[in-house]
This record gives C-alpha cells, structure tokens and sequence, in this order.
C-alpha cells in the first residue's frame, strides 16, 4: 500500500478503494461499525490504517440490521470517541435501511440529495434526515472532503474551474475525527 501522508494521498487512496466497492452502502456501513470494536480502544489511527480498516470493512461480514435501532435513542449528548461515531453509523444505517424500505432510493433525483423518511416512532438521530452520498465511493470520497479538505489531481491536464490548493500534511484521526467524517460523507457535497 503507497504511504498516505497529505489530504490528497487520503483522498485518492479511499477513491480507489471506494471504487472497488461491490457491496451497498448500508452493508459496507454495517460491516464498518461491527469492526469498528476492534478500534475501539485507540486514541487515534493514523491515516494508512483507517485506509486499511476501510478496505477491511469492505470484505468484512455485515451483521444484520435489527429493527430496533430505529428506536433507540442515538443521540450524541453526553457522548464522545468511540460511542459518538458508533451512533453515527448506526443512525445512519437506519436512515439508509428506512430510504430503501420506503422506495426513497429509487428515485431519479438522488443526486440533488434524498430526505430519510424517519417514520412515527423513530428515536433522535444526530444525524441530518438529507443525504447526498449514497454509494460507498461517494461516501469515502466526500468523508476525506469534509474532514480534510481538498485535493489535488494527480494526473496532467486536469479540466478544473480553478487551480486546485497543495496537498496539505494531515495527521491521526481521533474519534471526533472519525465522526467528522462519517457525517461528511453523508452530507458533504
């Protein structure tokens, strides 16, 4: 695996490994959050092992969704680290579990962003019903933008509006972090 040291060595790193994705976003999260308790106990990962737990979660068995998540109370106050991002995943598959039940993901204009439906009975969330990410691709993709900011394309000739910024140095991702990222790739656009 090539070293990941700067936003654009992370960002291309989770497009190829978004890209190989042959799972649903709901599974891949699924699958995200159970291996997730192998992390659990960590301050931080640095940016080549979250690449790695990524690519591992992508392989990984999805435990079962179970229906009563969508009840439980997930929101985050009083929460941090591990059990904040944990929540977030965990909402977010509920999400994603209630937009597939009710249709909502068939619909054409997903790229202008979806609404979870949240029915009667559904528990808080901290998470926002508007989803624009609905692919692992776009998901990893738009984590890395939300948490660390641009990138840069590597390749000549590059067709873009304006000159794209360095690749910055970026650092271990602490679980605040982690949860940064797992919203953005939700809602980052």
């Amino acid at each position: 695996m090539q070293p990941v040291r700067t936003n654009s060595d992370l960002y291309l790193a989770m497009s190829r490994v978004g890209s190989a994705a042959r799972r649903p976003l709901a599974e891949f999260l699924r699958a995200w959050w159970s291996t997730g308790y192998d992390y659990a106990d960590s301050k931080a990962l640095e940016p080549l092992e979250l690449v790695g737990w990524v690519r591992d979660a992508l392989v990984a068995p999805a435990p079962p969704y179970e229906r009563y998540w969508a009840r439980e109370d997930l929101d985050l106050e009083a929460l941090d680290g591990f059990s904040a991002w944990s929540r977030v995943i965990r909402a977010q598959v509920c999400d994603l579990e209630e937009m597939a039940s009710a249709g909502v993901l068939r619909t054409q204009a997903s790229y202008l962003g979806l609404d979870a439906p949240r029915p009667p009975g559904a528990g808080r969330r901290p998470t926002p019903p508007r989803w624009f990410n609905l692919d692992v691709a776009s998901y990893l993709e738009s984590g890395v933008m939300a948490t660390v900011g641009g990138w840069r394309p590597e390749f000549e000739d590059a067709v873009v509006d304006v000159e794209p910024p360095e690749p910055l140095e970026i650092g271990a991702f602490d679980w605040s972090d982690l949860t940064r990222f797992a919203i953005g790739g939700q809602t980052h656009q």
